[in-house]
């Protein structure tokens, strides 16, 4: 995938059934994220608390600022329509990364 295809955004489908165009965080964004995200601690079991799920919904929060502040400014309704496969595709295309 071509460096302006990322910059276009991946679509991603959430539970709402809403798609909504998510492009690579900015530089500003990132510092955001990472501070976020470096807070978040799993297990070996890959359990996590409570805390480390709010992170997440605060790190998807940050993901989605661009795109939907409304639904970022929501966490109530975030964590409704976030599962972990969406959360993954998010941060995936957050990063830059092509999630399929």
């Amino acid at each position: 995938m071509a460096n302006k295809d990322l910059h276009a955004g991946q679509e991603i489908k959430f539970a709402d059934g809403k798609i909504r165009t998510i492009r690579p965080l900015t530089i500003r964004q990132l510092r955001k994220f990472m501070k976020v995200a470096n807070t978040m601690k799993t297990t070996e079991e890959g359990s996590m608390s409570d805390e480390d799920i709010d992170k997440m919904i605060e790190s998807a929060a940050i993901a989605l600022m661009a795109t939907d502040p409304d639904l970022a400014a929501d966490s109530d309704t975030l964590e409704d329509i976030l599962d972990l496969k969406t959360y993954s595709l998010l941060m995936s295309a957050a990063m830059g990364n092509d999630p399929n």
